[in-house]
């Protein structure tokens, strides 16, 4: 039996090239919201809010990222925390922000954005009581505008930070965390 081939036309090098486009492209690099190189975490051990009880804490290297989520009302912080061969991934629900980074609206009371306020709310306590306690001595419940970005950017220039898991809203099943430590 014989074979039939369609086509035998030869095809040179020179074919190969014809309407082929390339160029060279420097090799990507991930950097965090502030502008550090991420560290490859591809064979480290990877935790979660899932992984932590109420009361324990982490503490590392701090990278974090901002996602934005094209199809959703809000978007997210991650922050990694990275420490010997291990880092946990914990996020942070933020509305949108406006283009100079500013989110409005962020409430104690609001359990879907209690991260967001524990974040900034523990940030503006690390550096002092007053800054979240009025005159008559009461803790600020409500930020009605703050620049999340601006936030983020300066706990991912710390060199290490710690976190301890809180209890999220009482009819909640979301744990929250806060910083406590900042160096």
């Amino acid at each position: 039996m014989a074979m039939k081939t369609k086509n035998t036309e030869e095809v040179t090098f020179d074919d190969l090239l014809e309407g082929m486009e390339y160029e060279y492209e420097e090799e990507r690099t991930f950097l965090t919201i502030s502008g550090k190189e991420y560290e490859d975490v591809q064979q480290w051990e990877k935790y979660t809010m899932a992984d932590f009880g109420v009361g324990e804490e982490v503490e590392g290297i701090p990278e974090i990222t901002y996602f934005e989520n094209k199809d959703r009302k809000y978007d997210s912080l991650r922050v990694r925390v990275l420490d010997d061969g291990e880092y946990a991934d914990l996020y942070v629900n933020i509305p949108k922000p406006d283009k100079d980074g500013y989110v409005t609206n962020i409430r104690k009371s609001f359990d879907f954005y209690l991260t967001a306020f524990n974040f900034i709310f523990s940030v503006l306590r690390y550096q002092s009581e007053t800054n979240v306690v009025d005159e008559n001595g009461e803790e600020m419940n409500y930020f009605r505008k703050v620049n999340i970005i601006r936030f983020a950017k300066y706990v991912d220039q710390m060199k290490h930070i710690g976190i301890r898991i809180v209890e999220g809203k009482e009819d909640s099943n979301y744990d929250s965390w806060i910083i406590y430590k900042m160096e």
